[in-house]
C-alpha cells in the first residue's frame, strides 16, 4: 500500500504555478497526502529555495541577501499554512553540506562532510531552520548533487583521502537525522543516496539511521526514467533497506512534463504512469511514490489523472483505469485509448539508454550540424557516473561512437519516428472532431509528437549520414553507387525534415555539384571534446 503519495507544485519550466486552494485540493482529490514545499532544481529556477542557506537567516549575511531570504521564508510559510489548511503532509527538499559547484566541475570542495566542523555547521543550520520555520513535517536531503557535492577519496581532500564514503557520510546522516528527531519526534528525514555507485549505497545501508529515517529512491540509479523503473539497484537497495525497517519512496515521472521531454507541452502516455507505479509497488519495502520532476494541477494530464486512478484503487487493472480516463470523450474514448497506446509504444521504442542527453529531446535543434555525428555521454564526474550508471547508458563519457553503435541508434529512432508517425495521424483524427479547449489540448499533442518524431528523423539521418559519408571515404574513387544514391536520398529527407531552410540546403546543393568536394567539407570529425554547456542535441558536437 502506498502510504505516501508526494506532489510537487511547478516545474523547472513551470514555476509559477499558484499554491492556491484550487490546485491544492486538486491534488489531494487525485490522492495525493504530501507536497514538497519548493522545487529545489540545480538551476534555481523562479528563485527557489536549493539549500539551507536559501531559508535561513544569519547574522554575516547582507542586507540584499537578507531581504532574498526573507522573501523566501514568507513563500515557504504560506506553503506551509496552505499544506496545514488541506491536511497535507509537508517536505522541505535541500542540499547538504552546500557546495555549490565546485564538485561537479572537478574542482576541491569548501567544505568537507568529514570534518566534524561541517556536521556542526550543518546542524546548527537545521536547527535554525526549524526555528524560523516551523511545522516542517519532513525533510528530504541529497548528499551530492543540489549543490551539496562530497569529496572523492582519491583525489581531492587530504582529510578524506582513503576513507570510503559510505564510512564518511555515515556520521554526517546520524547527525542530521537525531537533530530533527530531537525537534520534531514525528518527523522523517529522507535521504537521497544520488551520484552513490551502487555498492556505496548497498554498503552504506547497514551504516544509515533506522528511526525517523527513510529513503527516497530515483526509479534506476541511473535516472527517473518513464521507460525503466525498479533496476537491480533499486530492488537491491529497497531489500536492504526494508531488512532494517527503512521505508523507501520511488520517485517517478508521473505526469506528461517529465525532464525526458520538457519544453514539450502534451506527450501523453498515461499507460507508462501505470506502469510506473505498479512496477515499484511490487518491491518490497515501497511505502510510498515521489513525482520527481513537477506537476501542473487542472491541466487535464492523463497521465497525472492516471496516478489518480491508481492512488484510488491499487489494485484496479490498466484497461479499467484507461476506460474512466477515456469516458468524458464519450464516442471517440476508444480512440483516445488507442493514440494513448501509439503514444506508448512510440516512447518505449526511442533510446532512452544511449545517454543521459536523450532526455533533452524537447530542446534538440532539427539542425544537427555538419560535423560528424556523436553520442554525447558525458556528465558530472560522480562516483555512480563513473561507475554503475553504465549499466543503464550506453554512453558516460565523449569518447568517438563505433558505427555500430551509431547504427543501432539510428534504427532505433528511425522506429520510434515511425510510431510517431502513427500518433500524430491518431491525434489529428481527433483533432478534427473537438471543439474548444479540447480542440486545444489535441493541437499541442499533435504539435509536441511532430516534434518529437522529427527530432528522432533528424537524430537517425545524422547518424547515417555520418555512417554512409565515412563508408564513401574509405571506398574511394569511384564513389559505389549506392552509396551515392543512398546519401542523396538522405540530404533530400533532411532538408524535409528542417523545412526546406538552413544549412542542410547548401549542404544538399553541393553534394549534387560535387560529391568529393561534399565529403571534403561536411561530416568530418570535429576537434577537442564536444560542449558540456548550451545547445543540448545528443548527436551534435
Amino acid at each position: 500500500m502506498l502510504t505516501y503519495r508526494v506532489a510537487l507544485m511547478g516545474s523547472p519550466v513551470n514555476y509559477t504555478v499558484e499554491w492556491s486552494d484550487e490546485n491544492l485540493q486538486y491534488l489531494k482529490a487525485l490522492g495525493f497526502n504530501t507536497i514538497q514545499l519548493n522545487i529545489a532544481w540545480g538551476s534555481r529556477p523562479g528563485d527557489e529555495p536549493l539549500n539551507m542557506e536559501d531559508v535561513v537567516l544569519t547574522d554575516e549575511l547582507d542586507a540584499e541577501t537578507r531581504a532574498a531570504v526573507t522573501h523566501r521564508q514568507k513563500q515557504l510559510q504560506f506553503r506551509l499554512a496552505q499544506c496545514k489548511k488541506h491536511g497535507l503532509r509537508s517536505i522541505f527538499h535541500f542540499g547538504a553540506p552546500f557546495n555549490n559547484k565546485e564538485g561537479y566541475y572537478g574542482l576541491p570542495l569548501r567544505r568537507c562532510t568529514f570534518d566534524p566542523e561541517t556536521t556542526a555547521q550543518c546542524v546548527q543550520m537545521l536547527q535554525m531552520l526549524h526555528k524560523q520555520i516551523p511545522g516542517i513535517d519532513d525533510i528530504l536531503i541529497y548528499t551530492f548533487d543540489q549543490d551539496a557535492w562530497q569529496c572523492s577519496e582519491f583525489i581531492h581532500c587530504e582529510t578524506c583521502r582513503g576513507i570510503p564514503l559510505h564510512k564518511r557520510l555515515t556520521p554526517f546522516l546520524h547527525a542530521m537525522c537525531d537533530t530533527w528527531r530531537a525537534m520534531n519526534p514525528q518527523g522523517i528525514l529522507w535521504w537521497e543516496p544520488w551520484e552513490m555507485s551502487a555498492g556505496q549505497v548497498y554498503r552504506i545501508m547497514e551504516l544509515v539511521p533506522k528511526e525517523n529515517f527513510g529513503l527516497s529512491l530515483h526509479s534506476n540509479i541511473g535516472e527517473v526514467q518513464k521507460t525503466r523503473p525498479a533496476d537491480i539497484w533499486f530492488c537491491n537497495t529497497t531489500r536492504l533497506a526494508a531488512a532494517r525497517g527503512i521505508p523507501v519512496i520511488a520517485e517517478l515521472f508521473l505526469a506528461e512534463a517529465s525532464e525526458e521531454t520538457e519544453p514539450l507541452l502534451r506527450v501523453p502516455c498515461p499507460q507508462l504512469t501505470y506502469s510506473q507505479i505498479h512496477t515499484v509497488m511490487q518491491v518490497e519495502g515501497v511505502v510510498g511514490v515521489k513525482e520527481y520532476y513537477g506537476l501542473v494541477p487542472n491541466n487535464n494530464d492523463p497521465c497525472l489523472e492516471m496516478a489518480g486512478q491508481v492512488f484510488a484503487n491499487e489494485t484496479r487493472c490498466l484497461s479499467e483505469c484507461l476506460q474512466a480516463l477515456a469516458a468524458p470523450y464519450g464516442d471517440y474514448a476508444e480512440a483516445m485509448v488507442a493514440m494513448w497506446q501509439l503514444v506508448s509504444e512510440a516512447y518505449l521504442l526511442f533510446p532512452w539508454d544511449v545517454s543521459w542527453y536523450a532526455r533533452e529531446i524537447g530542446k534538440a535543434s532539427l539542425d544537427h550540424g555538419w560535423q560528424s555525428a556523436f553520442l554525447r555521454g558525458k556528465q558530472a564526474p560522480s562516483p555512480s557516473w563513473e561507475s554503475t550508471r553504465q549499466v543503464v547508458f550506453m554512453k558516460t563519457d565523449n569518447n568517438e561512437p563505433n558505427p555500430y553503435m551509431c547504427e543501432d541508434i539510428g534504427l532505433r529512432c528511425e522506429v520510434a519516428a515511425e510510431k510517431f508517425a502513427e500518433a500524430c495521424a491518431a491525434a489529428s483524427a481527433l483533432e478534427a472532431f473537438m471543439t474548444g479547449s479540447a480542440a486545444t489540448q489535441m493541437q499541442e499533442v499533435s504539435a509536441s509528437l511532430d516534434y518529437f518524431r522529427r527530432v528522432c528523423v533528424s537524430y537517425a539521418l545524422h547518424l547515417r549520414e555520418t555512417n554512409v559519408a565515412n563508408m564513401l571515404r574509405e571506398s574511394g574513387m569511384p564513389y559505389p553507387a549506392h552509396l551515392l544514391a543512398e546519401m542523396e536520398a538522405l540530404l533530400t529527407q533532411d532538408a524535409a525534415n528542417q523545412g526546406l531552410t538552413g544549412r542542410v540546403m547548401e549542404s544538399c546543393k553541393m553534394f549534387r555539384q560535387n560529391p568529393q568536394v561534399w565529403l571534403a567539407i561536411y561530416l568530418l570529425l570535429g576537434e577537442g571534446e564536444p560542449r558540456e554547456r548550451g545547445e543540448f542535441t545528443l548527436t551534435t558536437r
